[in-house]
């Protein structure tokens, strides 16, 4: 659910774009719902409140690789025509309809039976990798810097201007007046100074690529759905 929250700002694209359902639904995430993770055909409803379909990915994610809620999801996922995926600590069993698996060996935790230590923070830095991996291949990066990132705040702003400043090497005074003739948005800002158009001009062309993220605003919408992680 974290991952997913965090793609929007980090890489310009629409909330719709990685989606996030965890067994017993949003309150879960502040007090645990005890047997809702049983609960195969409530996964089953998460893809289909999805509405997951053939182009798009649904990773499910189980320590133990045999929770009733993932296996629900994924057998209705791939049922819909969705590519499967499943991030797990054990390998999973003949049960599983998983396109590609993801396995860490992570061990016994050191509390028994307590997934939240290291198999919870494996399948972290997995989830992390996977968003981060699937947004530089789509051009959300460059050189390192994430230059979709909508400014939504002061903070955000200033790393925007740090941004363009540093990719394009203008002095600072400059890359401000880039960046705000750009509507604040860095890759625009970033074709109109290394192609020497306007913000329209470079516009149509990053258009063109289909590599044009949300506005600071946050009003450019993507064109599908696509989901993300179900737990």
């Amino acid at each position: 659910m974290l991952d997913a929250s965090e793609c929007p700002p980090t890489f310009g694209v629409p909330p719709s774009r990685v989606q996030a359902a965890i067994a017993g639904g949003r309150r879960a995430l502040t007090r645990a719902v005890e047997g809702a993770e049983d609960d195969l055909e409530a996964g089953a409803t998460a893809v289909r409140a999805f509405k997951a379909g053939p182009k798009d990915v649904v990773c499910g994610i189980s320590a133990s690789a045999s929770t009733p809620y993932v296996l629900g999801a994924l057998r209705e996922a791939k049922r819909r025509g969705a590519h499967t995926v499943l991030v797990c600590c054990n390998p999973p069993g003949a049960e599983s309809v998983a396109d590609t698996v993801v396995l860490a060996r992570t061990g016994p935790e050191l509390v028994a039976g307590s997934t939240r230590l290291k198999a919870g923070t494996a399948t972290k830095l997995i989830l992390n990798a996977m968003t981060t991996a699937a947004f530089v291949s789509l051009g959300k990066v460059y050189r390192g810097r994430m230059v979709d990132v909508r400014p939504a705040n002061a903070k955000l702003r200033a790393r925007a201007a740090r941004m363009v400043a540093e990719l394009t090497e203008l002095p600072p005074g400059d890359a401000s007046k880039l960046l705000e003739a750009a509507g604040g948005e860095v890759k625009l800002a970033l074709a109109m100074h290394f192609t020497g158009l306007d913000a329209k001009e470079a516009r149509k062309r990053l258009d063109a690529k289909g590599l044009r993220a949300l506005s600071p605003s946050g009003r450019r919408g993507a064109r599908r759905r696509r989901p993300g992680a179900l737990r």
